[in-house]
């Protein structure tokens, strides 16, 4: 009777201990799998694989801007303005434009604001203007400049021609007038002014 309690009792404790190493085994087996968990990440973490390979379409794009700088550096180059005498001219037509307004409007302090202070007989000129402004009226002014020279002391002298219709205020009739003259402007708080006027032979 010895023998068969010797062995039930002997695979009992091979089954305890198999239980027991099984128990540990799959403990060993699920710390290890943890332990690869958090090192290497979940196993789904291929998505940031997706998320670079979109990432290549989307520097295209910030690298295409700096591609688009390219043609946006060809306006931005100041090459265009290469004629002074033209940009001169533009800022000068700018002034005699605003005589013009200023005519048409008969608006005197806004073409004295064109005019040097140290302008000859300025208060004389202005007041010329003004008697004309009671008789006349004037729809239609051009003027062509013409021979733009750059001076020094912030000065330009230019040829500017003038076509101007006239209209008699009382008997509504239109005179055609031209006349050149050579003007002389002055540089001042970063503005150009007329400093003299003269008539051109």
């Amino acid at each position: 009777m010895t023998d068969p309690w010797k062995t039930s009792l002997g695979q009992h404790m091979w089954k305890h201990i198999w239980i027991h190493g099984f128990v540990i085994g799959v403990g060993v087996v699920l710390i290890g799998v943890l332990a690869w968990f958090f090192i290497t990440g979940p196993p789904w973490s291929s998505t940031p694989n997706k998320v670079e390979t979109a990432s290549p379409v989307q520097a295209p794009l910030v690298q295409a801007s700096p591609g688009g700088g390219k043609p946006a550096g060809h306006p931005a180059a100041p090459q265009v303005p290469v004629d002074p005498a033209a940009h001169l001219k533009s800022q000068l037509a700018q002034v005699l434009a605003g005589i013009k307004a200023a005519n048409q409007k008969k608006d005197l302090s806004q073409l004295i604001s064109h005019y040097s202070p140290n302008f000859p007989q300025l208060q004389q000129r202005t007041q010329q203007i003004s008697k004309g402004w009671k008789i006349y009226d004037y729809p239609k002014m051009d003027f062509d400049i013409t021979e733009v020279r750059l001076l020094p002391d912030q000065t330009a002298v230019a040829r500017v021609t003038w076509e101007v219709e006239a209209r008699h205020t009382g008997t509504l009739k239109n005179q055609n007038i031209s006349k050149t003259y050579l003007i002389s402007f002055v540089k001042e708080s970063g503005q150009w002014r007329i400093k003299a006027l003269d008539k051109a032979q």
